[in-house]
């Protein structure tokens, strides 16, 4: 079995929100881009990351292939990184009641189901924790794994949410049943070792699927290119109005993006050192 070393949100975040904003007038109304953001090199290992802690919760089954958390704490950063470690076949389930707080989560699993419930609204990240401003993404994820299924669900409103998945082999979607929400999946390669991150992805090797019943709802896909893709395709990007069955609201659309990013623009989903 093939183990992947764990990454995260890098400078893939300088194109997400910002790509909204020209893509769709008013969409992202109140979200800037993150033109200053920091990014690290590659982690060789996952000795970078405080595994199975964070201040999010009190897990119950940690070590176990079935977790589940539910947020108790508010009013600042909320962090957990979760791993399974060669468990398979597990759920892990995330509930977060509480709004207007900044999250920021991480998952290292093989062939688990990971549901993130959001059930607030008006998340944010003050500058320092997980964004640079304070009208970042609220809420930051990491999903490094093989084989996993990653949900997302999302019932408040006003909040932008940034998700970075590496490797071709999770399976994602969202709900979005909130209005004026801005959600961002970014797709990420990687080569045998991390020797390059990110490698080469494109729309047609990862699966993934959204569903809005809110409105002005937009739900961005960002794709990178890679440098070792023989004809990688060229920066682009494209909008589609979200109707039945994919969307129920008004004003939802779906921008897909294929982007150019550097090597080493990958870094760790933020947490306290």
């Amino acid at each position: 079995m093939k183990v992947i070393g764990w990454l995260g949100v890098g400078v893939v975040a300088l194109f997400m929100i910002a790509g909204a904003m020209f893509a769709i007038p008013g969409a992202a109304a109140g979200v800037q881009s993150f033109a200053g953001m920091s990014h690290s090199t590659p982690a060789s290992a996952s000795s970078s990351v405080n595994w199975n802690s964070g201040n999010l919760c009190v897990p119950q089954g940690l070590g176990t292939k079935d977790v589940t958390c539910t947020s108790g704490a508010s009013g600042q950063m909320l962090w957990f990184n979760f791993s399974s470690g060669e468990l398979q076949g597990g759920l892990v389930t995330v509930t977060i009641l509480g709004g207007a707080d900044c999250i920021n989560l991480n998952f290292h699993s093989f062939y688990t189901a990971i549901v993130v419930n959001l059930y607030s609204s008006g998340y944010i990240c003050p500058s320092g924790q997980g964004a640079p401003t304070a009208t970042g993404p609220g809420v930051n994820i990491v999903v490094n794994s093989e084989g996993d299924t990653f949900s997302l669900i999302q019932q408040g409103s006003n909040y932008a949410t940034s998700v970075t998945i590496f490797g071709t082999t999770t399976v994602s979607n969202t709900l979005m049943e909130g209005s004026n929400d801005v959600t961002t999946f970014g797709f990420f390669g990687t080569t045998p070792g991390l020797s390059v991150c990110p490698s080469g992805i494109t729309s047609g090797r990862v699966l993934t699927s959204v569903i809005a019943t809110g409105s002005f709802d937009t739900f961005n896909t960002y794709f990178v290119d890679g440098t070792n893709v023989a004809h990688p395709p060229p920066p682009s990007s494209s909008t589609m109005l979200l109707l039945p069955p994919d969307g129920w609201g008004t004003g939802d659309y779906w921008v897909t993006h294929t982007v150019t990013l550097p090597t080493g623009s990958c870094s760790y989903a933020p947490q306290p050192v």
